[in-house]
């Protein structure tokens, strides 16, 4: 709930409007830390080692490595290409929080 709160202040910042909070989807696999609004994905956490690992391992692995359902969405190329990323660092309060556009 926190880093969906981040997110859309995140959001109303980069896009200099409000935006409906009930758009930001989780995502199964990656329920902590992938989450979604319209078409864009965005890897989040307070910590920018998770941020890097998550990100060789979404650009590491293969469609058997997820349930069958999700294989195909997993693999797209924009997950396949995610180590090559910029991280974002975003603050709120007196917390930074690391965000990484798909």
């Amino acid at each position: 709930m926190e880093y969906i709160k981040v997110l859309g202040e995140y959001l109303n910042k980069k896009q200099n409007r409000k935006i409906d909070f009930k758009g930001i989807k989780t995502h199964p696999v990656y329920r902590d830390n992938l989450f979604s609004y319209g078409i864009d994905d965005y890897l989040i956490s307070k910590n920018r080692e998770e941020i890097w690992n998550l990100l060789i391992t979404l650009s590491s692995r293969k469609a058997e490595d997820y349930p069958a359902k999700l294989a195909k969405k997993y693999t797209h190329k924009k997950y396949t290409k995610a180590k090559d990323k910029k991280v974002e660092e975003f603050k709120v309060g007196d917390k930074k929080y690391y965000i990484v556009l798909l």
